[in-house]
């Protein structure tokens, strides 16, 4: 059985072994006391906070390309934007990331790039627009009978 998105990210996150990439492998996987379940924005925040060294960095960036989802890599090249030690290192892979990884790979490094800069602030946008999902706690079959608190 394939694992979810989430499940991949928390997973290979964790093994990264140190005490910080195993929490935010927990905090990944971990819904809150509302059943919220954190969303980019929230694993972005939590990123900066626990997992900001260029070690850590790297070697995320490096699981998540064996992973291959875009959505990881395009918010760790969002994060790796004021470091030019990671910006060379993810460029890289290039040959091995997505087309929207490589259009952000593109705006990082030529500033005047407007259509890789337009394309890849805007995924970004997307991708951290939205901190905590909460799972809808009625059967979807069952909506009509949903009453509003």
């Amino acid at each position: 059985m394939a694992l979810s998105s989430r499940d991949t990210l928390a997973s290979r996150v964790g093994e990264i072994g140190t005490s910080a990439a195993k929490a935010l492998a927990e905090f990944v996987t971990k819904p809150g006391a509302n059943g919220a379940v954190p969303c980019w924005g929230a694993i972005v925040d939590q990123v900066s906070q626990d997992l900001n060294d260029d070690a850590s960095l790297e070697a995320m960036w490096k699981s998540m390309v064996d992973a291959g989802d875009p959505r990881p890599l395009i918010v760790l090249l969002h994060l790796f934007k004021d470091r030019p030690k990671l910006v060379e290192l993810a460029a890289r892979d290039q040959a091995s990331v997505p087309p929207s990884v490589r259009q952000g790979l593109r705006a990082l490094q030529d500033p005047t790039d407007t259509e890789a800069n337009r394309g890849f602030e805007t995924r970004v946008n997307e991708l951290l627009a939205f901190r905590y999902f909460v799972p809808d706690s009625v059967d979807p079959l069952r909506e009509s009978q949903r009453r509003s608190k």
